[in-house]
Parts: structure tokens; sequence; C-alpha cells
């Protein structure tokens, strides 16, 4: 009853590792299977080319050197210890509370104090009622303003400014409104005057 060994002993026996009761089953399981037999004749044969191109033995060409890096190495890989634990500080909690409790104090005072603004009959908020002023772009002149109901106008009053000269004609850079033909009434003529007694 031949049955098939594993793979992990067959390796084992394919590299003359195997010693044993194992070694016994697999030499007689492999008398029926021919290939197996050469290959490890082949990788005896790859072993001794090996062997024969290289020695047994070499020491590295700087063995302080080479000693030192892989003890370097050793040590990189190995886990430090873990440093013992810190006891947990009243500040590592307290400053987050205290700042958030700041935000909070803070919008809460804002919404408080946020004043409320007066609307007019239309919806739309107060203007603050403040005093008008006239801006002079010159020292030393005043200027007032009032409103005339009566002349329909407002009258700004300038002291501290030179009288105009009455020669200055300024009929050039006044808008005097002209009758023209499209602003006339459609339909409206106006007959000729005639003499009286004609």
């Amino acid at each position: 009853m031949n049955t098939n060994p594993d793979e992990a002993k067959l390796a084992l026996w394919l590299d003359d590792e195997l010693a044993g009761a194992d070694h016994a089953s697999i030499e007689a399981w492999a008398l029926t299977h021919p290939e197996q037999l050469a290959a490890r004749e082949e990788i005896r044969g790859w072993r001794a080319t090996i062997a024969a191109a290289i020695p047994a033995s070499e020491e590295p060409p700087y063995p302080d050197f080479f000693n030192s890096r892989v003890l370097q190495a050793i040590r990189e890989q190995t886990p430090a210890v873990a440093p013992a634990a810190k006891s947990v500080s009243w500040k590592t909690w307290f400053m987050p509370v205290a700042a958030c409790a700041g935000m909070v104090l803070t919008f809460w005072v804002g919404t408080k104090t946020q004043s409320t603004p007066e609307y007019d009959v239309a919806g739309a908020p107060k203007a603050i009622p403040v005093e008008p002023v006239v801006y002079t772009p010159e020292n030393g002149v005043n200027a007032e303003w009032f409103a005339s109901k009566e002349a329909s106008a407002t009258v700004i009053v300038l002291k501290g400014v030179a009288a105009i000269p009455d020669a200055i004609d300024f009929s050039e850079t006044v808008y005097l409104p002209m009758d023209r033909e499209i602003d006339s009434t459609a339909g409206v003529e106006v007959e000729p005057a005639t003499a009286a007694g004609q």
C-alpha cells in the first residue's frame, strides 16, 4: 500500500535532509516513481557544481564592520519598550472644556446684546436721523442751507467766498428749456392776431 508522501517530506527527501522511518518510506515510494529519483539526482548535481565554484566558508572583507552593521539592523528591528503611561493632567481635559464654555458664553451674550432695528410703515428699517452737513473743500468757508417752501427750492448760503461779479455771463452754462415741436400738444393751433378794424 503506497500512498503519496506530503510535499514537505518529499522536499526534505529531494534535498537529502530526511532521516529515519520517513526516509525509508519515501525511498520505497520513490522506487515506483523514477521521475522523483531523476529529480533528486539533478538536485545533487547542482549542489556539486555550486560547491565546486564557491568555497564552503569565506570571511567577509571587513568582519568588524560587517558584524556591527548586522547588530545595528537587529537593534532597529527589535521593538522598543513602550514608555510608561503618563498620568492624565487636569490641563488635558480642562482647556478644551473651558474653550467650549467661553465660545458658548460669547455666543449667548451676542444674541442678548443685538439691537433690533425699528421699521417704518413700509417695512424698511428706519434710518437714524442725522443733521445734514454741507461739505466745503476750502478752509474758512462756511455753508448754511435752508429750504424755501414758497420758492420750492433749497438755498445754500456761503460765507467766506468773494462775491460773484455781475459782469459774468452764465447763459452758456445754464440749462434753459426750449419749446420744441415734439413737446407741443397735438391739435392745438394758434391763430395769428388780426389787427382790429381791418
